[in-house]
C-alpha cells in the first residue's frame, strides 16, 4: 500500500469510553506544568532564526507532561510492534508517523481507563479537548516546556554541548561561521554519538523534562504555518500538509535544537530520528478542534515527470540518471553560472550564511508541463545547497508533487526536507529517500522501491 493511499482510509481512532478517572488521580509520573502567559518564538536578533519564528505571547492552561519521550518498550506493549531503527527497550521509539503517535495516545488512554482524545475520519482528525486521555503537546506547550522559564537560545544557555544534549556535537550552534576559520571561542565542538540514548540518560531541563532537546525530534499536534492569532491555548492552523516537529534529534546540528526552531514534516513520514512525548489535560477544557490534511495534488494517471538534480561529486547525478532511466522522466541538471570550486564547506558556507541564491546557468522553460518533480541534491550544512533553494523559489510549483532524493555523509536529510517544504509554496512534498554517499550496490533497488511506494511506475 502506498503512503498516499493511507489518506483514503476512514479510521475511527477514538474509542467512546466514559470519563472514569480524574486527571489528578492518574498515577503515571507525569509532571504538572502551570502554564500562564509566556513569550515564545525568537527575537529578531537571534542568529540563524527562521522567518516562521515570530516572537509572540500566549496564555497556556496547566497541563501534565511526560518527563520522558515514549520508549520502545511502552510503544511495543501498546501497539504490538517496534518500528525503531536503534533497538533498545529504554531508547525512544522512532520511525513513527504522526498518525502512529495519535493512535498510540488513544490506545494508551483506553488501557488506562481515560477518555481517548482523537478521532480520525479520512483526512480529518478531531481533538476532543474535553477528554482527559493522553495526547500530543501543542506546539506552544512544547516550547514553553522546553524553555523551562528561560529566555536564552536553549534552556542551558546560548550554546549546547553533547554532555547535556544528544545531538551532532561536531556541529554546534554557529559552527557554520567558525568551521573553516574558527574565531568565536564560545563555539565548541563536542561528541557525536550517531545513535539515540536511553531516555533519561542525560540530565533534565529545569522543569524536570529529559531529552526535550535532541535524542529524537518530537511530533506535536499543530500543522505548520504562521502562528495563529489566538492568544490562549493555541492549536495551530486548521488545515495543512505539514505537521510540526520540535527539539531536534541525535543527528541534528545545534541550530536545529534551538528552542524556537520549527521543523515542518509530512505527517505520513517516518524517520529514525522522529519520536514523540505525551501530555494530558490538568484542568477541564472545552470544545473540540478539527484539523484537515489537505495535500495539494492534481496528479493524472500518467504523470509527466522531471528529474532535477544538483551534484558536486557525482552521487546525486548517478541517482538522477538511474531514476530517469527507470521512469522515462526528463532530466535537468541544476547548474550554476559560476560553479563552486575548492573546499566545498567553505565556499558553500558563504552563500548559506548570507542567504545568497547563486545565479543558475540553465532554466526549465516548460515547468508548467510537469506534474511531478523528482529533486536530487546532497545535504550540505544539514540543509539544501543554496543553488537548489534558488531553483525551487524561481518557479510556481503550486499543485505539483515533489519527491526529494538525497546523498549525505551521515546526517541523512538534515532539515533539508523541512526547508524545501517551506520554500515550495503550494506544492506537496512527499516522503523522500536518502542514501549514504554513492548509495552502494543496492541503490537501484532502493530507488525503485521508493518510486513504487509513491505511485511512480518503474521499468527495470
Amino acid at each position: 500500500m502506498s503512503r498516499l493511499s493511507l489518506l483514503t482510509l476512514g479510521t475511527a481512532l477514538c474509542l467512546a469510553l466514559p470519563l472514569t478517572v480524574s486527571a489528578a488521580a492518574v498515577n503515571d509520573g507525569f509532571i504538572r506544568l502551570e502554564g500562564g502567559t509566556v513569550t515564545l518564538g525568537s527575537p529578531a536578533d537571534e542568529r540563524q532564526r527562521g522567518a516562521d519564528e515570530a516572537q509572540h505571547s500566549v496564555t497556556l492552561s496547566p497541563f501534565f507532561v511526560d518527563p520522558y519521550e515514549v520508549t520502545q518498550a511502552d510503544y511495543a506493549r501498546v501497539m504490538g510492534v517496534n518500528p525503531s531503527h536503534f533497538k533498545g527497550e529504554r531508547h525512544p521509539v522512532e520511525n513513527v508517523t504522526w498518525y502512529d503517535a495519535i493512535e498510540y495516545c488513544n490506545r494508551l488512554s483506553a488501557e488506562a481507563g481515560l477518555t481517548p482524545v482523537y478521532t480520525q475520519e479520512g483526512n480529518r482528525v478531531t481533538w476532543n479537548r474535553a477528554a482527559d486521555g493522553y495526547r500530543l503537546l501543542t506546539e506552544a506547550e512544547w516550547e514553553y516546556a522546553a524553555r523551562a522559564g528561560t529566555s536564552t537560545i536553549y534552556y542551558c544557555g546560548n550554546q549546547v554541548h553533547s554532555d547535556v544534549v544528544n545531538f551532532e556535537g561536531s556541529y554546534p550552534y554557529l559552527i557554520e561561521e567558525n568551521y573553516v576559520r574558527p574565531h568565536n571561542p564560545d563555539v565548541v565542538t563536542s561528541r557525536f554519538r550517531d545513535t539515540t540514548l536511553d531516555v533519561g540518560e542525560l540530565a533534565p531541563n529545569p522543569f524536570g523534562l529529559y531529552d526535550i532537546l535532541g535524542n529524537v525530534s518530537e511530533w506535536v499536534f499543530d500543522y505548520w504555518g504562521e502562528y495563529p492569532d489566538e492568544a490562549r491555548d493555541p492549536t495551530g492552523p486548521a488545515a495543512g500538509t505539514l505537521r510540526v516537529s520540535r527539539g531536534g534529534a541525535y543527528n541534528d546540528f545545534g541550530k536545529h535544537l534551538r528552542s524556537a526552531y520549527r521543523s515542518a514534516v509530512n505527517p505520513l513520514d517516518a524517520d529514525q530520528n522522529q519520536g514523540f512525548r505525551l501530555a494530558r489535560n490538568a484542568v477541564p477544557m472545552e470544545g473540540s478542534v478539527t484539523t484537515v490534511y489537505t495535500p495539494v495534488i492534481t496528479r493524472p494517471a500518467n504523470p509527466r515527470l522531471l528529474v532535477a538534480y544538483f551534484s558536486y561529486t557525482g552521487n546525486s547525478q548517478n541517482a538522477a540518471e538511474i531514476i530517469a532511466g527507470a521512469t522515462g522522466a526528463s532530466l535537468h541538471e541544476i547548474s550554476m553560472e559560476h560553479p563552486y570550486r575548492g573546499n566545498i564547506y567553505e565556499v558553500s558556507q558563504r552563500d548559506l550564511m548570507q542567504g545568497n541564491r547563486p545565479p543558475l546557468a540553465t532554466r526549465v522553460e516548460n515547468m508548467d508541463e510537469y506534474d511531478v518533480i523528482l529533486l536530487g541534491y546532497p545535504t550540505w550544512w544539514a540543509t539544501l545547497p543554496m543553488p537548489v533553494l534558488g531553483f525551487i523559489e524561481s518557479y510556481d510549483l503550486s499543485g505539483k508533487m515533489i519527491l526529494p532524493f538525497n546523498s549525505h555523509g551521515g546526517t541523512m536529510f538534515g532539515d533539508s526536507v523541512s526547508d524545501l517544504s517551506k520554500a515550495a509554496k503550494g506544492a506537496y512534498v512527499a516522503p523522500g529517500v536518502e542514501f549514504h554517499y554513492s548509495g552502494g550496490s543496492d541503490l537501484d533497488e532502493k530507488l525503485y522501491a521508493w518510486l513504487l511506494d509513491n505511485g511512480i511506475a518503474v521499468s527495470r
